[in-house]
């Protein structure tokens, strides 16, 4: 290991409290082979401060030598304290004492050891101590577990009663992108992309799929998805919008193979409008023509999901948008081509009819989202064009990424 790494490593211990020192170590012990103990050894962190270095001795040669060696030093001792009650719980194996170390030391889920989360009680009782978000980020754990499946589950009931707070998910600053990915995660039980691979995996003898969440849980994130919509950020813009509404519509999404592209395409619409974009839906019908279609401020993700399935369209065309938008004299701050997989564009005529919108009606920008590409070749933004953009596949992102492209923030 080099001096900059040792020096990088050493930073990062040393910058953090002791507490949050404590707490990360005892958390997570190993990663990739790797553990505390082998980086703080070869980075050879030091320091003076006697809690921080207590916490450095215990991991690298245990608990009982930093007593030893820290005994006299009364900044160590609530550290050392604290350490002493993790190693505790970590060696329960009563839930009922676990659940009486929770509230007397405030752990949380992430502090337990694996085999106390095999218990109902156990998550029953520290589900109240997390946020929402970390109660959405533990689903495949509690599920994995059968925790959600039952009606009468206890752990249901504590989840569902977290994520219908109000006041809780308004404190989590949660999008609704970050919902919707949830939700297609539930919807498939977290299974992974149907490859090869997987499909050998699933038909092994020892492989065991999670079961199925009460639809109780996916109805209340769909419920938490429609009030998240409110906390979108504030964008006002004017944005023309066309979707390729080809029966490929339906295929999965690059980065969440289980949410659908007409899913994540009707949540866009959805959040730019909610945070204050005048937007014109369109699309190009099977008879090479433009089609304005309906968008209402009572449409969900699937009312909206559910027309735009039905439209019959053909190929999409983002120079005829272009030309459309040019003739009708539509005016826009952005121009957004949502289609599921990237089909062969015309770019050179794209960029002729750009720069005729912009010279004759006002300055546009353009977004071409392929939600089911990985990446696109060649690409369709002009790359001397700083107001193009192609964005490929889906990310909890991508709504900010668009209003912060449509407001010069990069």
């Amino acid at each position: 290991m080099g001096s900059g790494m040792r020096r990088f490593i050493s930073k990062w211990y040393l910058s953090q409290d002791p507490y949050d020192l404590a707490l990360e170590v005892t958390r997570i012990k190993s990663r990739h082979k790797w553990s505390h103990a082998d980086l703080i050894k070869l980075a050879r962190v030091r320091t003076k401060d006697p809690a921080v270095s207590a916490v450095l001795k215990a991991v690298v040669r245990g608990l009982a030598a930093a007593q030893e060696e820290f005994k006299d030093k009364p900044e160590a001792q609530p550290i050392l304290e604290y350490m002493t009650c993790v190693k505790e719980i970590n060696q329960c194996s009563e839930p009922e004492v676990a659940i009486k170390l929770i509230d007397k030391h405030s752990f949380d889920v992430e502090s337990l050891p694996t085999h106390l989360l095999n218990h109902a009680k156990v998550w029953e009782h520290a589900i109240s101590r997390l946020p929402v978000r970390g109660v959405l980020s533990h689903l495949r754990t509690m599920a994995k577990r059968g925790f959600l499946t039952n009606e009468s589950s206890p752990v249901l009931g504590k989840v569902l009663q977290s994520i219908r707070d109000p006041l809780a998910l308004a404190a989590s600053k949660l999008q609704p992108a970050d919902i919707l990915s949830v939700i297609a995660q539930v919807e498939s039980c977290w299974e992974h992309p149907p490859t090869t691979a997987h499909k050998a995996k699933t038909q092994s003898p020892n492989y065991v799929k999670i079961p199925s969440p009460h639809h109780s849980l996916i109805t209340g994130l769909q419920k938490m998805l429609v009030s998240s919509l409110s906390h979108v950020p504030k964008v006002p813009c004017s944005v023309v919008i066309c979707v390729d509404c080809r029966p490929t519509i339906t295929k999965g999404c690059w980065g969440l193979w289980s949410l659908k592209a007409v899913k994540a395409m009707s949540l866009t619409i959805l959040a730019l409008m909610k945070g204050g974009a005048d937007i014109t839906l369109t699309t190009l019908g099977e008879d090479k023509l433009m089609k304005q279609l309906p968008l209402n401020t009572t449409d969900t993700v699937e009312t909206l999901g559910s027309r735009l399935e039905k439209v019959k369209g053909g190929v999409m065309d983002p120079a005829l948008l272009m030309r459309w938008a040019r003739e009708g004299t539509k005016r826009a701050d952005l121009v957004i081509c949502m289609t599921d997989s990237h089909a062969e564009v015309d770019r050179e005529d794209l960029w002729t009819e750009l720069e005729l919108y912009r010279s004759t009606v006002c300055p546009v920008k353009h977004i071409y989202m392929a939600l089911s590409s990985k990446s696109l070749f060649p690409t369709v933004a002009n790359k001397t064009d700083p107001h193009m953009l192609d964005i490929c596949g889906w990310g909890q992102d991508s709504t900010r990424i668009i209003q912060a492209f449509a407001k010069d923030c990069f």
